[in-house]
């Protein structure tokens, strides 16, 4: 059973992942915001802040467009939070977005999978024993996921990762 006992009662293990991925989601948005900020502010060009040559035309172009992309990522970050509400942390029956999977590739140790919006193949630790409770944070559109989009616990199927076929069982999904 993917559950585990707090002070408070049974809290879902799924939950606490996506209370911990939200977390991280909402850390990376603050830093995206004020890096654009910080990039934004390097491209002022009035009254005295004109740049002399153009090497300085060059940075402040650059500028620009750190501001632009960090901007992008800020607004990229912000809908994978809202998709993030949208997940919910009722069980599924197969690997799909929400779903905590346990699976085995090849003979490697089993391993926690959860595939949520966002989600970049981040290691998060969401129990009191350092690595007791490591889940791996997949999106949708992961080689992994794709793969298995569909399956169900007990499937076992053989899958290309790194240029290499692999055979992978799903152990149990909530």
């Amino acid at each position: 059973m993917l559950s585990t006992l707090c002070s408070g009662g049974i809290i879902s293990v799924k939950a606490a992942i996506i209370d911990a991925w939200r977390l991280e989601l909402e850390a990376r948005l603050a830093a995206a915001t004020a890096g654009q900020k910080t990039a934004q502010s390097g491209t002022r060009v009035d009254g005295s802040h004109r740049p002399a040559n153009r090497g300085e035309r060059g940075a402040v172009t650059a500028q620009g467009y750190l501001a632009l992309g960090l901007g992008q990522r800020a607004q990229a970050l912000a809908e994978h939070l809202r998709l993030l509400d949208e997940v919910g942390t009722e069980p599924r029956e197969a690997v799909v977005v929400g779903a905590l999977v346990r699976l085995q590739i090849d003979d490697a140790p089993p391993k926690r999978v959860a595939i949520l919006p966002g989600g970049d193949a981040t290691w998060l630790d969401t129990g009191p024993n350092q690595g007791s409770h490591s889940v791996q944070l997949l999106s949708a559109s992961s080689p992994l996921v794709r793969q298995l989009s569909g399956c169900a616990s007990g499937d076992i199927e053989e899958i290309v990762l790194g240029g290499q076929v692999a055979q992978v069982e799903i152990i149990e999904i909530s």
